[in-house]
């Protein structure tokens, strides 16, 4: 039974979206709309996601393909998570929609291949939950989180084409992917490990 398995991870990656709001990402101010949007449509979705796969353990469906991709899909969502807190151990981001001004773009670990490492982690993280739950239903979460992530992404994309760093980011966005690596950008040589600095000329990186 993968049920319990998928639960389990479920579990996990909530926890760690939850702690990144809490302890990780900086605040300025009164969250915006946005922000409390996300929270507590993410919350919903979390307890519909929990709830649906505790009943997937008390009322077992046969084993299926869906399934093994549901727990696939929680690695790639725990693993581009803590790859993405790694990468901005040193200097947290910002929490969603906020409106302040870029100061640093950080190029290491997943932003190498994408520009919104943390997006596309809690992005796989409500896939994988229709999957390992077999109920499409949960794929609702999927079309509501991800139209609030892509606001947040746009409005985050805008703010660094007006900042100091815009020269820098037009570059980077060249080779990267906004949720999902771009194809080329696994055959040419990824940018090193650099965050680049509203002070610093990145040409001389």
């Amino acid at each position: 039974m993968l049920a319990p398995l998928a639960l389990a991870l479920a579990l996990v990656t909530q926890i760690s979206f939850v702690w990144a709001i809490r302890r990780f990402f900086r605040t300025e101010g009164t969250p915006r709309t946005g922000m409390r949007a996300i929270a507590a449509l993410g919350a919903v979705s979390a307890v519909a996601q929990c709830g649906t796969l505790l009943w997937r353990c008390l009322a077992p469906v046969a084993f299926t393909g869906a399934q093994v991709a549901g727990l696939a899909l929680f690695g790639v969502a725990l693993a581009l998570f803590w790859s993405a807190v790694h990468a901005n151990r040193a200097r947290p981001l910002t929490l969603a929609f906020t409106e302040d001004t870029p100061e640093h773009l950080v190029v290491r670990g997943p932003y190498r291949y994408i520009r919104h490492p943390f997006y596309a982690a809690y992005l796989s993280a409500w896939l994988a939950g229709a999957f390992a739950a077999h109920a499409p239903a949960l794929l609702l979460s999927v079309l509501v989180m991800g139209t609030l992530y892509a606001q947040a992404a746009s409005i985050e994309e805008r703010k660094f084409a007006q900042s100091p760093l815009a020269a820098a980011y037009a570059a980077y966005r060249r080779h990267t992917g906004v949720f999902c690596p771009r194809l080329l950008a696994f055959l040419r040589r990824p940018a090193g490990d650099v965050t680049y600095t509203s002070t610093r000329d990145p040409a001389k990186a």
